[in-house]
């Protein structure tokens, strides 16, 4: 083991340990008395009015401990006087109502019940006197301030004044009423000549001091607070100024930014950028870039119609072009696509000049064929000629050949009936020939008499 001294422990930490503990029993005793005595705190807003209440009412709670206090005392000097026992009954019982009173938010009620306990109390006290009053009772009117001080803490200051007169009407009317002792009535003989008003001036005089001062106590309490209220709404009033000085500034902000987008859209939709857009969302001028927007929209609509006309003209010039050079009889030129109407009228143009080269073709066709038929008809005019002269000289043959002679006229007959048909059928051919040839002339210049559109 070794030889080093131990060390005493320090006390004074322990000590100071405890006090943090012995103060929190002493604030939770607090508190649930507080919310046993008093009102609910959550009917009280943070206003001053409310607050000033919530005051008023924990002030009374704390009067109410004072309250059994002055019970615990007074009761073992009830033992040997019973009489004592009247205004301690009564002090309990109007004390009881006052902290029910208080407990329902009642407050400046409550104050008024308190008082009246000490009141009754106090009055019940002097008149269960054995004797009636005597000198050394002079001074119990004097206890009556303690209502007044209590008045000024506890109740509106407008009722201090009045409380005060009260207070003076009983202290008059106890010692007028109240039997006197004789000494007492002997010393106002004597020494106050009759005159027993200068006994209970004292009383009077602490009264009328009392009450003013609780009265000035009061006034400066609730200037107090209407300096507090004051401030505090000059507090809020700042604090509105600066969110609005705050909210101005946001206002600002954005009104900057939206007029920054609003000149840049502009400015590239000047530049020829016609997709520019001013993209504007929880601002001021929103409305403005939207009307912007709706603006540039149609605008560029309108460039897009003006554009879609500039090429619907320029393809219907060419069409034009090509509708003069068809009817002039020169080739057909290739049409680019144009994206526009003028691409499905081309196909019509085309139809055109192949029924164009069609026709040209079936003309030349149907000379030809005519030629033809011509000649066709001319071969089988002199074949006829040439079966007559055949016929004739088969008849000039003897009539040893009968039967040759027969058998040669038939067919001859037989080819020339032939010949006939073929030649009927090369009439009805070349009659149909010209009528085809006609027609096509006939739907050629139609075509052809369209007149030009002026350019």
């Amino acid at each position: 083991m070794s030889n080093q001294p131990v060390r005493p422990q320090n006390t004074s930490t322990i000590s100071n340990a405890t006090k943090p503990e012995q103060n929190g029993i002493f604030r939770r005793m607090i508190r649930a008395w507080l919310r046993f005595s008093g009102p609910d705190v959550t009917r009280f807003s943070t206003s001053i009015e409310d607050q000033e209440l919530l005051r008023r009412s924990r002030l009374l709670s704390a009067l109410f401990s004072l309250i059994i206090v002055v019970i615990i005392l007074a009761a073992p000097t009830a033992i040997p006087v019973p009489t004592y026992w009247i205004p301690i009954i009564c002090l309990v019982a109007l004390s009881l109502i006052a902290l029910v009173l208080n407990r329902r938010g009642r407050i400046t009620l409550s104050g008024i019940f308190y008082i009246l306990a000490v009141d009754v109390t106090l009055t019940v006290l002097l008149t269960t006197l054995p004797s009636g009053i005597r000198n050394s009772n002079i001074p119990d009117f004097d206890l009556f301030i303690i209502p007044i001080l209590i008045g000024g803490v506890v109740l509106p200051r407008r009722i201090v004044p009045f409380l005060a007169i009260f207070h003076i009407c009983i202290i008059i009317a106890l010692f007028t009423l109240l039997p006197h002792d004789p000494l007492l009535t002997q010393e106002i003989l004597i020494n106050q000549k009759g005159f027993a008003y200068s006994e209970i001036s004292d009383a009077l005089i602490i009264q009328i001091i009392c009450a003013t001062v609780a009265w000035l106590a009061a006034w400066s309490v609730d200037r107090a607070l209407l300096r507090a209220s004051r401030a505090e709404d000059l507090a809020e009033a700042r604090r509105h100024i600066s969110e609005q000085a705050e909210q101005i500034v946001e206002q600002n902000r954005r009104l900057d930014y939206g007029i920054t987008v609003l000149k840049d859209a502009q400015a590239r939709f000047a530049n020829g950028d016609y997709t520019a857009r001013a993209k504007l969302q929880d601002n001021e001028l929103a409305s403005l870039a939207v009307s912007f927007n709706l603006m540039v929209e149609r605008l560029n609509r309108i460039t897009q119609f003006a554009q879609e006309y500039t090429r619907l003209e320029r393809a219907f010039q060419q069409l034009l072009e090509m509708q003069n050079t068809l009817l002039d009889g020169g080739p057909l030129k290739p049409l680019a696509p144009t994206r526009t109407l003028a691409d499905h009228i081309y196909p019509i143009f085309q139809q055109y000049y192949r029924l164009n080269q069609v026709v040209a073709r079936s003309g030349l066709a149907s000379d030809t064929i005519r030629k033809e038929f011509a000649q066709q008809q001319l071969m089988l005019t002199q074949l006829a000629s040439i079966l007559a002269q055949a016929h004739a000289l088969l008849q000039l043959l003897p009539d040893s050949s009968k039967t040759v002679q027969s058998s040669s006229l038939q067919l001859v007959e037989k080819a020339q009936q032939l010949c006939d048909e073929v030649n009927e059928q090369g009439k009805q051919a070349l009659q149909e020939t010209r009528q085809l040839e006609q027609e096509l002339k006939g739907h050629s210049s139609k075509h052809r008499s369209i007149r030009k559109p002026p350019t």
